[in-house]
């Protein structure tokens, strides 16, 4: 984000890691419980043996004019963390 943030770069992806880890709890507590994991990508994951379900994190192109929103606000990072 330095470089971003400094003009060198244009922007970057980002995926926040606390809806991973939601959405992953909320997964191994359905198979806990005998259900069948909510997937959002039944068919383009492929490892060679089969389809594979997956959840997939909508990404968020981050650059200069929107990462006080998506970054600072959100709370992921400090402005200070960043500067």
């Amino acid at each position: 984000m330095k470089s971003i943030i400094a003009g060198q770069q244009y922007s970057t992806i980002f995926k926040d890691t606390r809806d991973l880890g939601k959405q992953a709890v909320t997964m191994a507590d359905d198979l806990l419980k005998g259900k069948t994991p909510e997937a959002n990508d039944t068919k383009s994951y492929d490892n060679k043996a089969k389809i594979v379900p997956t959840y997939l994190l909508q990404p968020v192109v981050v650059t200069k004019t929107n990462y006080q929103t998506v970054l600072v606000d959100s709370g992921y990072y400090k402005d200070s963390d960043l500067k």
